[in-house]
């Protein structure tokens, strides 16, 4: 592995230490059963990056994990294959279909390729992304839409040519297809309000609920999710947060992010 130190992933573990334990949970990986955990080890050991440097994270999302990394990441773990022999140059089209070196157009491109050379081939493995395919309504997708799909189609192209190495793991920018970013509530304002402005003494929230409370708002990702949140915890629906700005509770949080999805 490549960290080192106290939390250092080793090939031979069997399990994380406490150490590591403690460490996943401040990076929001609470509450997560221990299979799913032992699945974002081995992930871990058979790329060799680092989940503690941000190299390679697990995302809950209704119940459901996905191992990301960065394109960084994934292009870490083909060099260090031996197997990586470049790429191509990135190429995006219109409308048009015709595939330009350079993206000059104010509007998005329709579509990105890219091609990941393997080692001693003559021929790269080629992949293309459709704007269309995924979520551009974050504001780096606005702001550099050539580059976003651009590494999208990387992705989709060093999976392809390194499956053995990188099967089951996708970048965070072609994840943020199953992001609703206009919902999102900082984690460090809800936890912080929840602590500091509990109202009735009857149903207080223990700090294992305040973590669950943050992580269900954090991680809901559509109606169903939130409705979910809300009926487990109707018992405190009374519970002040911060949200938006403005001190809120549990009820007019989800009932804002609700309108937010209509």
């Amino acid at each position: 592995m490549s960290n080192q130190g106290t939390l250092a992933v080793n090939v031979g573990q069997n399990f994380w230490d406490d150490k590591q334990l403690a460490a996943l949970k401040q990076l929001g990986l609470t509450d997560v059963p221990n299979a799913e955990l032992g699945v974002f080890l081995h992930f871990c050991q058979r790329t060799g990056l680092d989940p503690f440097a941000r190299q390679i994270y697990m995302i809950g999302r209704g119940g459901k994990y996905t191992i990301q990394s960065s394109i960084d990441g994934l292009r870490i773990v083909a060099q260090r294959s031996g197997n990586y022999g470049g790429q191509t140059m990135v190429e995006w089209c219109g409308s048009d279909g015709v595939w330009k070196d350079i993206w000059l157009e104010e509007t998005p491109p329709v579509a990105a390729r890219v091609g990941v050379y393997y080692k001693d081939s003559d021929k790269p493995t080629y992949a293309s992304a459709k704007f269309a395919s995924y979520n551009a309504n974050s504001p780096i997708w606005k702001k550099m839409p050539d580059l976003m799909i651009a590494k999208c189609a990387e992705a989709l192209a060093l999976r392809k040519a390194f499956p053995q190495d990188l099967s089951g793991i996708y970048s965070s920018e072609e994840m943020q297809q199953a992001e609703i970013t206009s919902t999102s509530v900082k984690p460090e304002k809800v936890a912080l309000a929840l602590v500091a402005d509990t109202v009735e003494e009857s149903v207080p929230l223990s700090e294992a609920d305040i973590e669950t409370v943050v992580k269900s708002l954090t991680n809901a990702r559509g109606a169903t999710d939130l409705k979910s949140v809300w009926n487990k915890w109707q018992k405190s629906l009374d519970e002040k947060i911060t949200f938006d700005g403005e001190s809120s509770t549990i009820r007019n949080v989800i009932v804002a992010l609700n309108e937010r999805l209509d």
